[in-house]
């Protein structure tokens, strides 16, 4: 499998972080509180490594999500995965009202959720090329549910030495800290398209 040199990885951990940062902003105004975004740490592991290390953090199979595509001088799919029941405090905060009822909460889940992910995605995948000076085109972002192996593994055709780009961040409120998770599933000539595009961003700051 094609793996980013830890280096790169690091590079592409400050462009998100960069995207975070206005993500954060937006995402405060919409909540009516400070959001803090971890740093993202990122690796490019295997498919069925990913699945597990997102299971384990998450504790549970089941998870929701916001998928959009996006194609360009690299291309794939980003997708930002939440623990199924955390995401549902994250709409609360959304809604500003932390004693709605499930079945309120479920009924309104995927506009707020998508709205979320748009913001995250958008801002995120905007950075790098914003700073690779690219034009990416999105997709409309799409909620998705459902068991985690089966959300990675819809997104792209898995061949023997594809990966998966792997980015961990937590979202902290004032009362709620959730883990989420943004994948990039981008097949082999895609990550190398990045690769390419780090380097010559880094040959230029020289």
């Amino acid at each position: 499998m094609l793996v980013l040199t830890d280096f790169q990885q690091d590079v592409i951990s400050e462009l998100f972080n960069i995207g975070m940062g206005s993500a954060a902003a937006s995402l405060s105004q919409m909540v009516g509180e400070t959001v803090g975004l971890s740093v993202p740490s990122v690796e490019y592991i295997g498919h069925t490594m990913a699945v597990k290390r997102i299971q384990d953090i998450v504790g549970s199979q089941e998870v929701t999500g916001v998928k959009e595509s996006f194609k360009g001088s690299f291309w794939g799919d980003a997708l930002l995965i939440f623990p199924e029941d955390r995401s549902r405090e994250l709409v609360r905060a959304l809604l500003k009202d932390q004693d709605l009822p499930l079945e309120t909460i479920t009924e309104m889940e995927q506009e707020a959720l998508t709205e979320v992910g748009n913001i995250i995605l958008n801002a995120c995948l905007g950075s790098l090329a914003n700073v690779f000076q690219q034009n990416l085109i999105y997709g409309l972002p799409q909620y998705t549910q459902g068991d985690c192996e089966e959300l990675l593994g819809a997104n792209m055709e898995q061949q023997e030495n594809d990966g998966l780009l792997l980015l961990h961040m937590d979202f902290i409120l004032q009362e709620t800290n959730i883990n989420g998770y943004l994948t990039l599933l981008m097949n082999v000539d895609s990550v190398k398209a990045l690769s390419d595009q780090i380097d010559l961003y880094l040959a230029e700051l020289v």
